[in-house]
């Protein structure tokens, strides 16, 4: 009996709510902004090299070490996803183990943070200017 009117008043209700509910109005879509263009990935760097191996080791391609640091409970070993932004140049670059690694300097920090070669463009460097012979004395 009492299932019989709990499945009444459950019925009622859905007749006399639920179409009320399914013509409600639909809420506007909130406005985004446009896209400029496509948004560049961070580049990963450690202030270590053998830190930065070791990341890769374990984590191997982009998204695994992306997620990674994100993960604040995951060990980061000093290694930050840095925007591309912030490399300022090209520090030092150094081939171990048949890889190769380049250590970037960042605006605002002096230690230099190392990544896979050619993870991220810079402009070639700007050639010296050559300085006129003089005759020596």
């Amino acid at each position: 009996m009492r299932l019989a009117i709990l499945l009444a008043t459950s019925l009622s209700w859905l007749a006399v709510y639920g179409p009320a509910r399914a013509q409600a109005p639909a809420r506007p879509a909130k406005a985004t902004a446009p896209v400029q263009g496509p948004v560049a990935a961070p580049v990963i760097a450690c202030p270590s090299l053998a830190n930065y191996r070791l990341l890769r080791r374990e984590a191997p391609d982009e998204a695994a070490a992306l997620a990674r640091l994100a993960d604040a409970k995951a060990e980061h070993l000093g290694c930050t996803a840095y925007p591309r932004d912030r490399v300022a140049a090209l520090a030092d670059h150094v081939a171990l183990g048949g890889a190769q690694y380049d250590c970037l300097a960042l605006q605002g920090t002096a230690v230099c943070q190392w990544t896979t070669a050619g993870a991220v463009d810079l402009p070639a460097p700007k050639p010296k200017p050559a300085s006129p012979d003089r005759p020596r004395r």
